[in-house]
């Protein structure tokens, strides 16, 4: 039975509107959990998460499928 393999590792650099510093400390550890639910929802896996002030670093492996 032939297998395909295949890993797709994305990542993703978005920044807030106008780049304003709206992504305070207190925040940060929450919305990398929220979004790692949206991630996972759409059967992706996020390995790592990271943020400052005002843009979020995701890496994120998307599904093959």
């Amino acid at each position: 039975m032939p297998q395909s393999l295949a890993q797709v590792l994305v990542h993703l650099v978005f920044s807030t509107k106008d780049r304003k510093p709206w992504l305070i400390e207190d925040i940060r550890d929450e919305l990398h959990a929220y979004l790692g639910g949206i991630v996972s929802h759409q059967n992706g896996a996020l390995l790592k998460a990271g943020s400052v002030a005002d843009h979020i670093h995701l890496l994120i492996v998307h599904p093959r499928t």
